[in-house]
């Protein structure tokens, strides 16, 4: 199953010279935002390579980089340049004996939309996969289909930053070594001011000298090379004058009148035209000489120029190149000292805060974040200044007081004077809000707030690392009976009740779960806090009406979160069990 158009993608995929990079934030955090608004526990950003399918992003397969194509999935999405969905790839003749579905990672469920050029080709997929069948709803969809398309603007963006940055690298290259060129021979002009004794010790520079009594004019051998005339030619002021264009010529005899009558040098650049019809830019240096106080020559020297009106051309050039990229760009551009002060800002960057430029410009970026991320921005100068390149999210506050998010990537620019720190950066405050969002919609109940089952996933972890807990777990007694009575509403509100009783009881570092139905689980950082923590819950229960039964236990070491909580869920039986038994011995009786 291979696209028509095979060559031509494979050579718009490998255009973009993202195979084999290293990984980046922005294609973590899509892959991240897949699998969490999906609930599969495997996302991919799958870029498709002749022979195989590389991952630029990877959650799930820890690892793996890279798998044959002829087994994937996303080879499929990338033929039909169409979204796939398998609920259940053991039942698919297309995938059944497919070994990734066969043997590990034992893929049931797929879903992959396509990542494109702005065109339109096809170069991989963004995927979420599960070993469960699955079926996604359609808000999961439109949401995966989101994220596939900001994997694809974010490609592009990658490839054209790398293409600016290695132009402008190459043309500021070019402006430096036409600059040491120009440099060089200045400095070589400045010491050639006499005739002959200083000329023959600097090569590429000739001299020339006007004896003022007879009008003789002599040149050395390299002011015929830059003239383009053979070294037997003799010389005349006024033939000489004519290689300059008129008004070039005017400036000449000027300068030549004002030295003779007042005694002024002249150093002046120049157009000229050789005697071979060659344009070049010429610099002419001139001066009197007096013998007893008499005038009695005009010497000087003479330099093809043209190397260095080039260089100063070109320097100009890119410096314009540099100001255009740096002022309508839509990326966020600034430079900034190594104690945080802004020295530049674009006005793409400004606008992102809502400031204007002059009211940035010498103030230290740390001025525009929380008192809370300072330490942060501080140990990121000592961490740019230390390794000379660094990237991250960054967190400011724009002029309204919100928070905006600038994902970043900056390094240190050598200056002749004084190095600074160049940053690139994008806006992603939408993008960070909307993972956010993900994030709790994927993890909170969206009734009462409290965290959902997927909080059980964050105790795995902790199990691994070894770290004590303790839980309570809380079942709301004739909860069924309540929404029979009273109706779904009043039972709504006694478990938003019961949640906000659960949050006064609990520790910063404590967590309230909902486990389903009238069922709540409360996670407590410290063990020792067990017994406290369930009097607690008891007393606030009892003085809102609210009627539970309770139920706690300490985590052994090891001991999984399953049994654990089931553990707690015997005492809560055991506690039930022997309320009912009392409250029958006190009829009896």
């Amino acid at each position: 199953m291979t696209p028509i158009d095979e060559q031509a993608r494979l050579s718009r995929l490998r255009a973009l010279r993202v195979l084999d990079s290293a990984p980046e934030d922005m294609f973590d955090a899509i892959v991240l935002a897949a699998a969490a608004v999906t609930g599969m526990p495997m996302s991919l950003l799958s870029l498709i390579d002749e022979n195989r399918q590389w991952f630029k992003a990877n959650v799930g397969l820890p690892g793996v980089h890279e798998t044959p194509r002829e087994y994937s999935f996303c080879q499929h999405v990338v033929a039909a340049s169409g979204p796939l969905e398998v609920h259940d790839a053991t039942k698919d003749p297309r995938f059944e004996d497919n070994p990734f579905v066969t043997g590990a990672p034992d893929v049931r469920a797929y879903t992959g939309f396509p990542v494109q050029t702005a065109d339109g080709v096809t170069l991989g997929a963004l995927c979420v996969l599960d070993k469960e069948p699955r079926q996604l709803t359609p808000q999961q969809l439109e949401a995966l289909a989101h994220l596939a398309e900001a994997a694809s603007v974010a490609l592009e963006r990658r490839r054209e930053l790398l293409e600016r940055r290695e132009s402008a690298e190459q043309d500021a290259a070019e402006a430096r070594r036409l600059a040491q060129v120009s440099q060089a021979l200045e400095a070589e002009l400045r010491g050639s001011q006499q005739f002959l004794q200083r000329t023959g010790r600097v090569a590429g520079i000739g001299g020339w000298e006007l004896d003022l009594r007879n009008g003789d004019l002599r040149w050395s051998e390299q002011t015929y090379v830059i003239h383009d005339l053979p070294p037997d030619v003799d010389p005349r002021l006024e033939d000489a004058l004519t290689y300059y264009p008129p008004d070039a010529r005017e400036v000449l005899r000027q300068a030549i009148d004002a030295a003779i009558l007042h005694d002024t040098p002249w150093d002046l650049e120049l157009p000229f035209v050789t005697a071979k019809g060659r344009p070049i830019w010429v610099r002419t240096v001139g001066a009197l000489e007096r013998e007893n106080d008499v005038p009695v020559r005009l010497a000087g020297a003479f330099q093809d120029v043209t190397d260095r009106r080039r260089a100063i051309e070109a320097l100009q050039s890119s410096e314009r190149r540099f100001r255009q990229i740096f002022e309508l760009s839509l990326g966020l551009i600034c430079t900034h000292d190594f104690d945080g002060t802004l020295l530049s800002i674009n006005p793409a960057a400004a606008a992102s805060l809502g400031f204007d430029i002059s009211a940035m410009l010498g103030r230290n970026l740390a001025e525009f974040m929380m008192p809370a991320r300072r330490p942060a921005f501080e140990a990121y100068l000592e961490r740019i200044q230390r390794e000379g390149i660094d990237r991250g999210l960054l967190e400011l506050i724009g002029s309204d007081g919100g928070l905006r998010y600038w994902r970043y990537q900056n390094a240190v620019e050598k200056d002749v004077d004084e190095s600074y720190v160049l940053g690139h950066a994008q806006d992603v405050t939408e993008q960070h809000r909307y993972e956010q969002l993900l994030v709790e919609w994927s993890t909170k109940d969206p009734l009462t707030r409290a965290f959902n089952r997927r909080y059980l996933e964050r105790l795995e972890q902790r199990v691994k690392a070894h770290r004590p807990w303790a839980c309570i777990v809380i079942d709301l007694n004739h909860f069924k009976a309540i929404n029979d009575t009273f109706g779904h509403q009043r039972g709504d509100e006694i478990l938003v009740a019961t949640v906000g009783l659960l949050h006064r009881c609990a520790a910063e570092r404590d967590a309230v779960v909902r486990l389903g139905g009238d069922e709540f689980l409360m996670v407590i950082d410290d063990p020792a806090r067990l017994g406290e923590t369930r009097a607690m819950i008891e007393e606030e229960a009892a003085i809102a009406e609210i009627a539970l039964s309770i139920g706690g236990t300490v985590s052994e070491p090891g001991e999984a979160v399953d049994t654990v909580i089931a553990r707690a869920d015997g005492d809560l039986y055991a506690g039930r069990e022997g309320r009912h038994h009392r409250s029958r011995d006190r009829q009896e009786t």
